[in-house]
């Protein structure tokens, strides 16, 4: 800063006697005072020493700095605008710019002297044309100086300045351009390092963590130990890590232990960031990077998916971004849910590390590590198998369920000082719903057991169902079962049968049975007449049920399970690679899968040979009609002593979800009167029902009702 201010006085002389020589009055009665100036520069001196002995003084001072900055070198002494300087490669010309621009951050006084020496107290900031007037000394080496603020020029690539038009002359030469610097470098090399709000982007979207891990700390499989462990022994690689992986898979802790390695924090980032910031993708981008170099740390991009997607509008933010990450001399580490495709547009060496969800037994592992950890007193109870087998959970998803069970634990009414596996089970179900499955409807699953009235066998199959998801672990992990498969390690049943017999029902008293989320797919949003789209819509949900750990529930499965036809022409062709497709995609799904149809004859043999289970839900019979009919009614509900359950029973042969909107029109009609439901009321909602299924009322049906009938 005394440097810059001898500069400024040797500009100051220069600018006097050329005024002098003109004999003109600068700014026109509008002006800041010469010894305003002789003071704002110099406490001791009495008024500015001429140029020759200021030029011996500017020698003398950039001297001493020299001397010092190598002393400090030598003792290790920490020197923020040394380190810019060296972290960025900046020569002399660039610091002193660097200097020029700083000096109005830190002493407003600066914004004076720069308005007394360009003769326009509107001009506050340093221009172009300032520091070549400040820092050359002649023609060739201001030609020269123009360099320093070019586009690609390290200030600006950088960016540690920005250079900014004056309103009233635009467009304006460079000459004519103000320079600023950073508001994050002016913050570093005040000495903060906080990253403020204002630096990228607002939120907790760009965060510094400090790696405390290594590799031998984490649960690895031996091929990704291997290749992380290659990447953390070589410093000097030029690679660019891309971790693929669901999420919580610990990408981020495998980044993380080879950052530990090599002794340098993890600059983390979300691509979000660059696609919804306030400024341009490549401004933020650079931002980042920039930080990244300042903290000889390496950059972590999470959410690469999200340029995976094939969006016209993100191609161009895309190819800006590969084309930063190409040039970026920092370690980059891309993290993303979908499999990596390998692009020519990344010019640099790639290591891609594959990271799959955890097996049975890694999950008991996995469950096992964070129960110990969180200190937490457990049941003994609690059967870890069981949760690792029906939550195909990551470790950073084990972690998240573990720590809402806690929560509940301590919010529990008893205050119960040990973790339960209900407060499990539920921190499970909490995990699994922040994923939302695309094209489809989440139903919240409340019926149990209890409210099933189906055939003994059918029951039995059911409970089968659960006893095979429940005890995956022990099946597939322990006997070794899982050696043996390729694919095909989920649990698929189809249920068939005539509308209203039960099959949506048992869904329902299955997921709560198992504490899974119940996903019913909305197969209008699936199917697109597009070629090629049904396939991607289908691939994203069952991508997110992965993630969800939920059961998936086709209604009306034949519509997208059907039968393959003979091809007679193109639509046939792509019909029939959506159905190709699907087999392969239920194949490779490893969680629950329900189909079902009325019409289980319209589904593919292909299909049935891959299911577990397929049950029929036959059509009540009267005694299983008057079981229903028992149960239908809340026990809220106040219901008259004339009903007569035998009859309706006995002459209406529907099924239970035809008896169920029975009884629901029939309270309705009790309501309005605000009466019990009596006889009456069921007689007129029957009415209704036969109308909507397309039946006459007859005599022989409704008997002594039917005048209620008519």
């Amino acid at each position: 800063m005394r440097r810059l201010d001898l500069y400024l006085k040797r500009a100051i002389a220069r600018f006097r006697r050329s005024v002098q020589q003109r004999g003109e009055m600068p700014f026109a009665g509008l002006f800041i005072p010469d010894a305003e100036v002789d003071n704002l520069l110099d406490d001791a001196d009495a008024g500015i020493p001429d140029g020759g002995e200021l030029d011996a003084r500017i020698d003398a001072m950039t001297r001493l700095i020299e001397t010092r900055i190598e002393a400090n070198r030598r003792e290790r002494v920490p020197l923020r605008l040394t380190h810019l300087g060296d972290t960025f490669g900046l020569d002399r010309r660039e610091m002193e710019i660097v200097v020029l621009a700083l000096a109005p951050e830190i002493d407003l006084r600066y914004q004076r002297l720069y308005a007394y020496v360009q003769d326009d107290v509107n001009r506050k900031r340093p221009t172009v044309e300032l520091a070549m007037r400040l820092f050359c000394n002649n023609e060739a080496e201001r030609l020269a100086y123009r360099r320093y603020f070019a586009e690609s020029s390290t200030l600006l690539a950088v960016p540690l300045i920005t250079l900014h038009e004056d309103p009233a002359e635009r467009p304006a030469p460079l000459l004519g351009h103000s320079l600023k610097l950073e508001d994050r470098i002016a913050e570093f090399l005040a000495g903060s390092d906080s990253l403020e709000a204002r630096f990228i982007v607002k939120g907790d979207a760009v965060r510094w963590i400090i790696p405390e891990h290594g590799l031998d700390r984490l649960l690895l499989r031996p091929e990704v130990r291997s290749v992380a462990g290659r990447l953390a022994a070589d410093r000097e690689a030029d690679h660019i890590c891309v971790l693929e992986g669901s999420a919580g898979t610990g990408k981020k802790s495998i980044a993380g232990a080879i950052a530990n390695a090599q002794v340098m924090p993890l600059l983390i980032m979300h691509v979000s960031s660059l696609l919804r910031g306030e400024t341009s993708p490549r401004a933020t981008l650079r931002a980042a990077i920039r930080e990244a170099r300042l903290y000889s740390g390496a950059l972590y991009l999470d959410g690469w998916e999200l340029l995976e997607e094939d969006a016209p509008g993100l191609r161009e933010p895309a190819e800006m971004i590969l084309e930063e990450l190409n040039a970026a001399p920092v370690r980059i580490y891309i993290a993303t849910r979908l499999p990596w495709k390998p692009s020519h547009r990344l010019r640099r060496p790639v290591a891609a590390l594959k990271i799959a969800m955890p097996d049975e037994r890694e999950r008991m592992e996995l469950w096992t590590r964070a129960l110990a950890a969180s200190g937490a007193a457990a049941d003994p109870a609690i059967d870890i198998a069981y949760f690792a087998g029906a939550y195909r959970f990551s470790g950073g998803r084990i972690l998240g369920a573990l720590a809402r069970a806690l929560v509940r634990m301590q919010l529990r009414a008893d205050a119960g000082p040990m973790l339960t596996a209900d407060d499990l089970r539920i921190g499970c179900r909490e995990e699994s719903s922040r994923f939302i499955i695309s094209f489809a409807r989440r139903i919240e699953p409340r019926r149990v057991w209890e409210d099933l009235v189906l055939p003994a066998d059918v029951m039995q199959q059911l409970r089968e169902f659960c006893r095979q998801v429940r005890h995956r672990t022990t099946v597939y992990g322990d006997w070794g079962f899982a050696h043996r498969l390729s694919s095909g390690k989920g649990t698929i049943a189809l249920f068939t049968g005539t509308s209203g017999t039960g099959k949506t029902l048992s869904a329902e008293v299955l997921a709560r049975e198992l504490g899974l989320d119940l996903f019913r797919v909305d197969l209008s949003s699936v199917v697109s007449k597009y070629i090629g789209e049904t396939e991607k819509n289908l691939d994203r949900v069952f991508r997110d049920a992965q993630e969800s750990n939920a059961i998936l529930f086709f209604d009306e499965a034949d519509a997208l399970f059907g039968k393959r036809s003979e091809v007679k022409d193109a639509h046939d062709r792509y019909a029939n690679i959506e159905i190709n497709y699907l087999l392969q995609r239920v194949e490779e799904y490893e969680g629950v899968i329900i189909l079902a149809s009325n019409l289980s004859k319209n589904i593919d043999q292909a299909f049935i040979r891959r299911l577990h289970f397929s049950i029929e839900f036959p059509f009540p019979d009267e005694t299983y009609r008057a079981r229903i009919w028992q149960r239908v009614f809340p026990k809220e509900t106040p219901v008259g002593a004339d009903i007569d359950l035998p009859f309706v029973s006995r002459q209406f042969k529907i099924a239970g979800g035809n008896i169920r909107n029975v009884a629901l029109a029939a309270a309705f009609h009790a309501a309005e009167e605000n009466v019990p439901v009596g006889m009456e009321h069921l007689i007129l909602a029957m009415k209704r029902e036969y109308q909507k299924l397309g039946r006459t009322c007859e005599r022989a049906d409704f008997e002594q009702y039917f005048d209620l009938v008519r």
